[in-house]
């Protein structure tokens, strides 16, 4: 590994050394916004046109649109285009380095390694050489990867989240290195960071059933399969993964998690209850997934059960007992006790709003309006459009008195609330009984 003080200059080295020349032109501004929003194949698009030739000053964008798509031959030419007008251009030289490296070139190794002033290049010196002698390829390889690690691991500096230069480093180290699997899984990773789903699920197919990546590259195709539109499509094409896997724990969860999260309640607690007989080290986050599935089916004697089992393996998960002692507080059952479990949750996660509008429920419960009340506008403040926390902020003024309020924020509930809230039909009754009144 490289020593700190070591990776934050080659971090530095790593900004991309472009300069981007003002201009009108329509293609140039179209190239500029899919750059930054990671269209490379509409970079290179735009790039390809004859008719934008007025505006190519600058032809960065498209050497780093061209690498992360593995175009090399147009990489290659772009590169060179570049080194015409600016022989120092870091980004084109790295590429041709690495094609010399590919070609055993030692001799344009070499002429590339120093600049016009016949100095060397710190970045250049730790990728490519050591003890003045040419890496192999599977150390230059290492290096790229080293490089990019430490910069989307350091969170507080601006360009941890620049995917362009972490797709660019990581391509050329595939490059470089087509054996490099934990470099084709990590280039997976970036894609699937900025919902490039095809493109990632294209990189994680390169990894071979022998590389330790193989099954979390497979597990992340599940996951990513999960995201899409088409319930059929999709369940059929997570089951063949599953198959395809040996029935692997985490894949059958995604498999799990995406009939819970289309409803399937039922396939989704066949599914978690053969989880569950495997004793997974998750096990009572397995049981939570299943209380969820079995409180949503209106089966909340099985629900209860399992968020206690929850509980019983780790007592003190925030969510657990926020879905529990909402569920007793909405039966009006053991109302101290989830008064005591929501107070535990709430300072164990007090950002969660779910957990703060669970709180001044209980606070409601037991009559203390005031404090309800309190707590259910800061949820608000927190997430002004939840309609349910709306509907829950009326009652709570209604109870003391303040009924214009209420049924102001009710009516905002019944305005907001989605089919999955379930509380549209008991807002409309408690308007008509207001009105009534």
């Amino acid at each position: 590994m490289i020593k700190n003080s070591k990776i934050f200059i080659y971090s530095l080295i790593l900004l991309f050394s472009k300069t981007i020349f003002a201009s009108s032109s329509a293609s140039f501004l179209i190239t500029q916004t899919a750059f930054n929003d990671y269209d490379f194949e509409q970079v290179l698009y735009e790039y390809s046109s004859e008719e934008n030739i007025e505006y190519k000053n600058d032809y960065l964008d498209e050497l780093i649109s061209a690498v992360i798509t593995e175009n090399i031959i147009l990489a290659e030419n772009i590169s060179k285009k570049i080194l015409l007008t600016d022989p120092s251009n870091q980004e084109a030289k790295l590429l041709m380095m690495v094609k010399s490296v590919n070609a055993n070139n030692e001799q344009e190794l070499k002429s590339l390694r120093f600049d016009k002033d016949n100095q060397k290049n710190d970045l250049f010196e730790f990728i490519f050489f050591l003890n003045e002698k040419t890496k192999s390829n599977k150390d230059i390889s290492d290096s790229f990867l080293e490089i990019v690690r430490s910069s989307y691991t350091k969170q507080s500096t601006n360009y941890s989240q620049n995917y362009n230069f972490l797709l660019f480093y990581t391509s050329l180290a595939v490059l470089v290195n087509e054996k490099n699997y934990e470099a084709i899984f990590i280039k997976g990773q970036l894609l699937q960071m900025i919902d490039d789903y095809f493109f990632a699920e294209a990189t994680y197919q390169k990894i071979p059933e022998e590389s330790d990546y193989f099954i979390d590259a497979q597990r992340n195709i599940a996951f990513n399969y999960s995201q899409e539109n088409g319930f059929d499509n999709v369940e059929n094409k997570i089951k063949v993964i599953v198959k395809n896997n040996n029935e692997d724990y985490e894949i059958s969860k995604i498999l799990a998690d995406f009939y819970r999260i289309e409803k399937k309640y039922d396939l989704a607690i066949k599914i978690y209850s053969e989880l569950i007989k495997g004793n997974p080290n998750d096990l009572w986050y397995t049981y939570y997934l299943r209380g969820i599935c079995y409180e949503q089916s209106d089966n909340w004697r099985m629900a209860e059960l399992d968020f206690l089992q929850s509980l019983k393996i780790k007592r003190n998960s925030p969510n657990v007992l926020n879905y529990l002692a909402y569920g007793w507080i909405e039966r009006d059952i053991r109302i101290d006790e989830s008064f005591v479990m929501l107070t535990d949750a709430y300072e164990a996660n007090p950002d969660s709003h779910y957990i703060l509008d669970s709180l001044a429920w209980a606070y409601y419960k037991k009559k203390d309006y005031v404090k309800a009340a309190e707590l259910m506008e800061e949820v608000i403040d927190m997430v002004p459009g939840e309609a349910v926390s709306l509907d829950h902020l009326g009652d709570i003024y209604f109870a003391m008195n303040r009924k214009r309020e209420a049924v102001y924020f009710w009516r905002q509930a019944k305005d907001l609330a989605k089919p999955e809230d379930e509380i549209s039909d008991k807002i409309q009754i408690k308007l008509k009984e207001y009105d009534a009144s």
